[in-house]
């Protein structure tokens, strides 16, 4: 039997997925030109333009970044049962999955709270300042519950993408049921050919949803890992592999505003905004790609990069947070008294900086142990 070995290229690729994300958002706070393509919220003569229409804005591409995340997380549903066979890998991540997830949004929606309470939820001030009140001045800007605050995260996050206090839980929503999607698909079909039909079947059905990419990734994990035979002849096709990959990428440089008539003279002007359906096409084709050129393997599976991975979990949880908190009180602070473009590089970097350090701390005291607890829970279920 073959063993599962641990992808350090995907967790790569995961890494670079989460900084779009984080990308996406602070420049939406600050140089929201870059994403909404109109004149008057532009800080810039033409970077903004140039870059927000060009396949440069892959660097802020944080919708085709979820995407990404997505697919990744539908891929590893199945990868340790297309790869040993092993089913209960299935049930027992299941079980583990509520548990891994929730502790860290707990903690993160009680320190919500708390900033709220204190006063210190300044992104409202500082979007005026920036001219982003359209994009991210409305967020938080109510009176805080903490019941409210925690019955989001244990179970409205979960059960309808509640995310009135912290605006990224939309995605624990999908993470939460599309991992137990493919896991029923392949717990009952995953050893006969039928796992095609469902596919299928559920690709069509999740068409104009973000449960297709979860799908996607476990059609990923399949072709790459118990693949037809003509499918493994292509994929060891470097060039093709290549192709492929710059397909997906093509796909995911799609600008994210969607809306033609704001990207009339740029090479997507003549292409229908078929955005979401780009970006999850995309992430398929690009995970697919990495899964067979060991070229980028090595890129993606750089020590920094899977050192970041241990913490982007708390990442994506907390950067919010911190943009609507720190990196406003920290412009508003300075906003006066210094350029604005070298305010916005020094803000971006103690942002990302105090988003790592604060990701290390729930990481360690939080994540971890939820981890062992939820190993614990799934050992004791799945041994009756």
């Amino acid at each position: 039997m073959k063993q599962a070995q641990k992808l350090d290229f995907v967790d790569g690729l995961k890494v670079l997925s989460c900084l779009t994300i984080f990308n996406f958002h602070f420049l939406n706070f600050f140089y929201c030109g870059f994403y909404s393509l109109l004149p008057p919220d532009f800080h810039t003569q033409f970077v903004e333009a140039f870059v927000g229409s060009t396949p440069l804005n892959l660097l802020m591409g944080g919708k085709f970044g979820v995407r990404i995340f997505m697919t990744i997380s539908g891929f590893f549903v199945g990868y340790r049962f297309f790869v040993t066979g092993d089913k209960s890998s299935l049930t027992s991540g299941v079980v583990k999955k509520y548990f891994r997830l929730v502790f860290p949004i707990i903690t993160a929606n009680i320190a919500i709270y708390a900033m709220m309470k204190l006063g210190l939820y300044m992104n409202a001030e500082a979007s005026v300042a920036a001219g982003s009140q359209v994009f991210v001045g409305n967020y938080n800007q109510f009176q805080p519950s903490l019941l409210a605050a925690v019955w989001e995260a244990v179970w409205g996050c979960f059960a309808t993408g509640a995310n009135q206090y912290n605006g990224p839980l939309w995605f624990i929503y999908y993470e939460f049921f599309g991992t137990l999607l493919i896991a029923a698909i392949l717990s009952l079909l995953g050893d006969s050919k039928a796992r095609y039909v469902a596919y299928a079947v559920g690709g069509v059905l999740a068409i104009r949803s973000d449960f297709l990419p979860f799908i996607l990734g476990a059609v990923v994990c399949d072709l790459t890992y118990r693949p037809p035979v003509w499918i493994e002849k292509l994929s060891k096709q470097k060039w093709l592999m290549w192709l492929l990959l710059l397909f997906g990428v093509a796909l995911g440089s799609y600008p994210p505003i969607g809306e033609p008539e704001r990207l009339v003279g740029s090479i997507y002007a003549m292409i229908p905004p078929k955005v979401m359906l780009y970006y999850i096409v995309g992430a398929a084709c690009v995970l697919y790609a990495v899964l067979h050129l060991k070229v980028l393997q090595k890129v993606l599976g750089a020590r920094a990069l899977t050192w970041l991975n241990t913490y982007s979990y708390g990442f994506y949880l907390t950067h919010f947070l911190v943009l609507c908190t720190f990196s406003s009180g920290f412009y508003l602070a300075l906003c006066e008294h210094m350029n604005y473009h070298l305010l916005a590089v020094l803000n971006y970097v103690l942002t990302f900086g105090l988003t790592v350090f604060i990701s290390f701390l729930i990481h360690k005291f939080v994540e971890k142990p939820g981890t062992q607890f939820a190993n614990g829970i799934a050992a004791k279920l799945c041994n009756k």
